[in-house]
């Protein structure tokens, strides 16, 4: 979504107004999260207000982020069964002014958004990178990427794996993040069903 020099931009470019850039809604499929287990926790739209400079003078962009969460409940022996697998997908505008990418999402990487963006925890920790793969998302082949980390539930230290795809789509970031505790057999076959069930409909 890159700025263009319209009349429409006058406003944006001389500080009287703020230039909006709204990502499209994005989802996982319900027979996918049936099939996968999982519940739909939320789904909305989140409106942010950055600041940015442009040929040295600072402007109001609005953006429009939309993000649905699912979780499934797990049993963690002693601990119980608690809904700590989840999954979260995010769409989140390019924004493109004068040929730079400013949304800040471009430039975190798989493990700063695993850590960021997947907070249902109190803390992750040790985050250690373990691996890349191949997972059809949206019609292409996407990288996901592994880590493994720790957190601690009721004073005890849990082993998690996180999931992590960030890619182009249309004119948005989609950022797919699937996390669980890692002594769980078959989860991360949940992940990729999950993964393959994003739904983003581009407005081209």
């Amino acid at each position: 979504m890159a700025l263009l020099l319209t009349a429409g931009c006058i406003g944006f470019l001389t500080g009287e107004e703020a230039l909006a850039f709204d990502a499209d809604p994005v989802r996982v499929a319900d027979d996918a999260r049936a099939e996968a287990g999982y519940e739909e926790v939320r789904v909305e739209s989140m409106a942010v207000n950055r600041s940015f400079t442009v040929a040295g003078e600072t402007r109001n962009v609005s953006v429009t982020n939309h993000v649905a969460a699912y979780q499934r409940a797990v049993d963690l022996g002693p601990l119980g069964s608690e809904p700590f697998a989840r999954f979260t997908v995010l769409s989140t505008p390019e924004v493109e002014i004068a040929g730079r990418t400013l949304n800040p999402v471009g430039g975190l990487s798989d493990r700063e958004l695993a850590t960021r963006l997947q907070s249902q925890y109190d803390s992750i920790e040790n985050v250690r990178f373990a691996g890349n793969r191949t997972v059809e998302v949206l019609g292409e082949g996407r990288t996901v990427s592994r880590f493994d980390a720790t957190t601690t539930v009721a004073g005890t230290e849990v082993d998690l794996a996180l999931h992590v795809a960030k890619f182009r789509h249309g004119e948005d970031f989609v950022v797919a993040i699937g996390v669980y505790p890692a002594r769980l057999d078959g989860e991360r076959a949940r992940v990729e069903t999950m993964l393959r069930g994003v739904e983003h409909e581009t407005a081209g």
